[in-house]
């Protein structure tokens, strides 16, 4: 089979760190042109990937250009919505990083678009893609811990907040780490109550905390994105019958039960060295397995939209200080 011809749309760290690695390692890839505005970013891609590869200063340009046959998106979060707009209705498949917009009021009608597209779309949400999370769903969906009480994620990095934000941070991460719970437990919450911290204007703050109600199960996320340190991603899962502590970091999944109260451990690391965070060589393996396939992934339109409208659930709970009802994808 001949090379997926790959344009990229944006030249920052996070292509170079994440998607290039990526791409190289599963090999079924080849950038073939790439979108930059500034000057000197493409000179240096240029002088990264060769002379054959075409080099546009717009999105535009790159998706009238020489034939592509997937593009992926890695721009900052006030260009989300208009370079995924275009790359919508360019009718590529695409992989992109979420948010679908920076501005609270256009998520929904940026859903809207992102459903009624044809081609595949797939989310970064490269966490999901961490072998330890399909070994943790496949435990509780065996009732290993008997039945489940809470779910627990603790995160700490040194990201910092972001002034000026009109989503919050808990919104943000939403289609990453509430998507965590999601495929552990099986389920969608119905509900989220969401505590923001102070500190920057706008609502992207360094400490944030939210409460999601899985039919009485209850899932707890804590952020701190300005820790001193190393990131740090934990989550913790408790049953009437046991307890299950993974590092995301490392893969690390440790258990114990009544039936054997010391903890075992079991190792289900994301394929290493990382490129950007564990779990993204997966996930862009996942998304070529369906430009070839046709198949959606875990991360389609569907699944982004039902976590942005969580995000935005807890928005609505940190504006009016109470439990927030979560809207079902047919409200868009």
């Amino acid at each position: 089979m001949s090379l997926i011809k790959i344009g990229l749309i944006g030249y920052g760290s996070w292509t170079r760190g994440a998607y290039l690695p990526a791409l190289q390692r599963d090999g079924r890839g080849v950038v073939v042109s790439v979108a930059a505005p500034s000057e000197s970013t493409r000179n240096r891609i240029k002088d990264d990937l060769g002379p054959d590869v075409s080099v546009f200063e717009n999105f535009g340009k790159l998706l009238a250009g020489p034939k592509i046959d997937a593009v992926f998106i890695a721009v900052p979060d006030y260009s989300h919505e208009s370079t995924l707009t275009a790359a919508l209705g360019s009718g590529l498949p695409v992989l992109y990083e979420p948010p679908v917009s920076n501005k609270r009021n256009n998520i929904q009608p940026m859903l809207r678009r992102l459903l009624d597209a044809p081609q595949i779309t797939h989310a970064d949400t490269e966490l999901i893609y961490i072998p330890v999370v399909g070994r943790a769903a496949e435990l509780i969906k065996n009732h290993t811990l008997g039945n489940m009480q809470t779910a627990n994620i603790r995160l700490q990095s040194s990201w910092g907040p972001k002034p000026g934000f009109e989503i919050s941070n808990i919104n943000h991460m939403s289609t990453w780490y509430v998507n965590i719970f999601n495929h552990i437990l099986g389920s969608n919450p119905n509900r989220v109550l969401m505590f923001d911290g102070h500190g920057v204007s706008g609502h992207r703050q360094s400490h944030s905390a939210a409460y999601y109600d899985y039919n009485g199960v209850w899932g707890h996320i804590k952020a701190n994105i300005a820790c001193i340190g190393e990131l740090d991603m934990r989550v913790e899962l408790n049953g009437d019958d046991g307890d299950m502590l993974i590092n995301m970091v490392t893969g690390e999944l440790r258990i114990r039960t009544r039936h054997n109260p010391k903890w075992t451990t079991e190792s289900w690391p994301a394929l290493q060295p990382y490129a950007g965070l564990p779990g993204m060589h997966e996930s862009v393996s996942a998304f070529l397995d369906a430009v070839e396939s046709g198949k959606p992934t875990d991360a389609d339109a569907i699944h982004i939209a039902k976590l942005h409208l969580i995000g935005l659930a807890a928005d609505t709970s940190r504006d009016n200080g109470t439990w927030a009802e979560i809207y079902d994808i047919e409200s868009i």
